[in-house]
């Protein structure tokens, strides 16, 4: 008994809300989670990053302009056959402006292409986080109300436990009972104290997860609603169009095939490495005393020029570039497929697991109800001396795993709805604004 009570008051100090605490609602999560969660705080910085690669690369492209300017003091004495005149300083003075135009440079035009390509790429990617973030709150959420309803069960599971060993003493000692009934019901009990005490641990481990998520530890959830969970199968009803849509969509999708251009426009840019640049080059400078030969002298100097470039041989770095860059589109293209067929193959999951936890829904749904039919009729039976307590225990064992596989087919449901429309790409927040309709707000404590 001191241990049920204690199993009791343990479970009990995890699952009471404080006075006057507000249910955090899977909006409320998704909203905390968003602002707080490390990987898609990640996948926004490095979206900063390589859109700036698109300015760097378009300043290859626009003109430069450099200033340089120098001012010293130089001192020079004349000699002849070791004989020095007295030193003659003077001050030199010398500044100039350089304008640099590129007016042909495909290596910088396919280098710009390049930055454009990889920002589009950095923007799937980071669409990709956000859907990502949907399902991993929505799986944290659900696992931490899985774990509630398990406690649940398990305070269900001694609670019956005891009945039944009390009801076995009491048999007993009017000698209708066997002390073999007895320690049956003992050991059904002690076995689900020692069940509890585990699944307790997994309560608290749960919302510790959902407080790595949201950055707050939530005292309490809002519970899955059964009446409002709306059982729908996927719309449009063919696993085709939704393999159709995640080709078109789907942010891996997206960025592979988005890679497979960088790869491509590197290949351009390594090519174009061989060919002739030209600039277009303007400046202007002024000097005063610029050398010993020209002390007191001041010179002003304007020019404009077309500078032509082109490499004769780089020891073979261009040819190895190109070659390079080549493989390179080729593991980018193989990827591109893998990418392809793990989507196909993700979606389909996804679909058929959504169509069959409906149907397990509703197989549990008609389990619970004749599971509970069977253990009352098992509980009257025991009474009257025609079932054992054996099968009373193994009644309630199949009653609560009859719950139990109900509470998690219905949170698998939820997942495979969200995780079909994250592969397709379509998932979005307004799905968990859907999804937050289907819980019930818990009463807080007063």
């Amino acid at each position: 008994m001191k241990s049920f009570w204690y199993v009791i008051l343990i479970a009990g100090s995890f699952v009471s809300p404080p006075l006057y605490a507000a249910p955090v609602t899977i909006s409320e999560a998704y909203l905390k989670a968003r602002d707080h969660d490390a990987l898609l705080g990640a996948a926004k910085a490095d979206n900063l990053v390589y859109k700036e690669e698109v300015g760097k690369a378009r300043a290859g492209l626009r003109p430069s302009v450099r200033l340089n300017a120098s001012r010293g003091r130089n001192g020079t004495q004349h000699g002849y056959m070791g004989l020095y005149e007295a030193p003659d300083f003077y001050n030199t003075v010398v500044y100039g402006v350089t304008l640099r135009q590129p007016l042909i440079n495909l290596s910088n035009i396919a280098e710009y292409q390049q930055a454009k390509a990889v920002a589009a790429k950095s923007d799937a990617e980071l669409r990709k986080e956000e859907a990502d973030l949907i399902v991993r709150l929505a799986e944290t959420y659900c696992n931490a109300l899985y774990a509630e309803d398990n406690l649940t069960f398990s305070q269900a599971h001694i609670k019956a436990s005891e009945e039944q060993l009390q009801q076995a003493k009491r048999r007993f000692e009017k000698g209708f009972g066997t002390i073999t009934e007895i320690n049956e019901a003992q050991a059904d009990l002690d076995m689900a104290l020692a069940e509890g005490l585990e699944i307790v641990n997994s309560v608290e481990f749960s919302r510790r997860e959902l407080e790595h998520l949201i950055g707050t530890y939530p005292d309490e959830l809002c519970k899955l609603a059964p009446e409002k969970l709306v059982l729908a199968r996927p719309t449009p009803g063919r696993v085709e169009s939704w393999i159709d849509r995640a080709h078109g969509e789907s942010p891996r999708s997206s960025a592979a095939h988005l890679e497979m251009q960088i790869a491509k426009k590197e290949i351009e840019k390594q090519k174009a490495s061989r060919y002739p640049t030209i600039d277009l080059v303007a400046g202007r400078s002024y000097s005063e005393s610029e050398n010993n030969y020209s002390i007191g002298s001041t010179y002003e100097t304007y020019s404009i020029s077309l500078q032509m470039s082109m490499p004769i041989y780089t020891g073979g770095y261009a040819s190895a570039s190109i070659r390079q860059a080549k493989a390179k589109w080729l593991k980018a293209g193989e990827q591109f497929f893998w990418q392809e067929r793990s989507i196909e193959s993700e979606v389909r999951k996804y679909y058929n697991t959504v169509i069959s936890t409906i149907a397990q829904i509703q197989a549990y749904e008609q389990a619970v109800k004749s599971r509970e039919i069977a253990l009352d009729g098992t509980k009257k039976g025991f009474g009257a001396g025609l079932r054992s307590n054996v099968d009373v225990l193994d009644a309630l064992q199949n009653l609560l795993a009859a719950r139990r596989n109900l509470a998690k087919s219905r949170y698998q449901y939820i997942l495979a709805r969200l995780s079909l429309k994250q592969t397709a790409g379509a998932l979005s927040p307004a799905d968990i604004e859907e999804i937050n309709g289907w819980f019930a707000t818990a009463k807080t404590a007063k």
